[in-house]
């Protein structure tokens, strides 16, 4: 018995939070399995049939009626025909790299993509509906800012031109100041 087989036969995980579609991939270890069973019971991970030392973060299908069959053709990747397969819906992949298991950027990066965490479905919409008046009306301002210092150079520059006040000069010349004869008395 091998290290693989006794280390795949001594994980209780395999089989719920990891799915053992292709052998010859390495399993994760329990600890990072554990970790993301604590993060959603739900989730699943699977080796890529598509790329190497891949694994495709999946979730059982709940409440909606997931992949048909009938959106399969000669283009569909092989990674979601595995996931029409087992019924389950592709999450993310996540890329092995290195020796070790950390399951922390996986959990921060599932995290920020649950909606549950940010409020909920609705709670999202609005807030993705608030960015996007936030960012039309940042957009508006912008314009408007530059269409305002555009005109304003354009008549500062037609001013010019035509021999026109210029800022910081007066309308008309002034006349000359005389300076008095009168003696400076000092009391």
């Amino acid at each position: 018995m091998g290290a693989e087989s006794r280390r795949v036969k001594d994980n209780p995980w395999v089989g719920r939070t990891y799915i053992m579609d292709d052998a010859t991939i390495p399993v994760p270890p329990a600890h990072f399995l554990a970790a993301v069973h604590d993060q959603d019971a739900m989730l699943v991970i699977l080796p890529s049939r598509q790329q190497p030392y891949t694994y495709v973060v999946a979730r059982r299908r709940q409440l909606t009626a997931g992949l048909k069959y009938h959106v399969v053709d000669e283009k569909t990747p092989p990674d979601t025909k595995m996931c029409m397969e087992y019924d389950v819906l592709p999450v993310c992949r996540m890329f092995h790299t290195g020796i070790g298991w950390d399951p922390t950027p996986l959990i921060r990066s599932l995290r920020a993509r649950d909606m549950w965490t940010h409020g909920g479905p609705d709670k999202v919409a609005d807030l993705l509906d608030k960015q996007d008046e936030d960012e039309k009306a940042k957009t508006k301002a912008d314009i408007r800012s530059e269409l305002y210092n555009r005109s304003g150079d354009g008549w500062r520059t037609y001013q010019t031109r035509t021999g026109q006040r210029v800022l910081g000069t007066p309308l008309t010349p002034q006349p000359e100041q005389r300076e008095s004869k009168a003696p400076l008395v000092v009391s």
